[in-house]
């Protein structure tokens, strides 16, 4: 059975996850501010930060996936719980507590997420609706075409009256 990995390296990259996961928090807290001020620049500079913090997040699951991969522990539930069996009393409480608090921070931000999609689609939705009413269609008139899109099939209609 190859060495367990060195529980400082894996506590090292769950704070960075935690770090890494709280700014995405704070990022998200933001972008649902600029949403609420429909200020598109702020948005535009926030998907950015986004994009590159979600990318060290990624970065950092990998090495901490990696860790536990070279060690013959699979990185999932069951495996960190062998993991943390395999561990001393105080060892065992300092990987739980650090891994509960990444878990914790993660849930959070995908609460965040979904409450900023919501508003992301309600937004479009009602772009949409304006869109429509500006353009003189008739809702009733949209149909979905061959690839998904949105379309106006107010011509068909009127032929079919005809």
């Amino acid at each position: 059975m190859p060495p367990l990995p060195s529980l400082d390296q894996i506590n090292a990259l769950t704070t960075q996850g935690i770090t890494f996961l709280t700014t995405l928090s704070e990022l998200l807290d933001a972008e649902y501010q600029a949403l609420q001020q429909r200020s598109i620049e702020q948005l535009q500079e926030l998907v950015g930060q986004k994009t590159d913090t979600l990318q060290q997040l990624e970065e950092n699951n990998q090495a901490r996936n990696q860790l536990f991969i070279s060690a013959g522990i699979t990185p999932d539930k069951p495996g960190l719980q062998d993991y943390k069996a395999r561990l001393n009393e105080t060892e065992a409480a300092s990987f739980t507590s650090l891994w509960s608090e990444l878990e914790r921070v993660l849930r959070q931000v995908n609460e965040k997420n979904k409450r900023n999609e919501i508003i992301i689609t309600r937004n479009s939705r009602n772009l949409e609706q304006l869109m429509s009413i500006i353009r003189g269609q008739n809702q009733k008139n949209t149909l979905y075409n061959q690839s998904g899109g949105k379309g106006n099939y107010s011509a068909q209609n009127s032929l079919g009256k005809a």
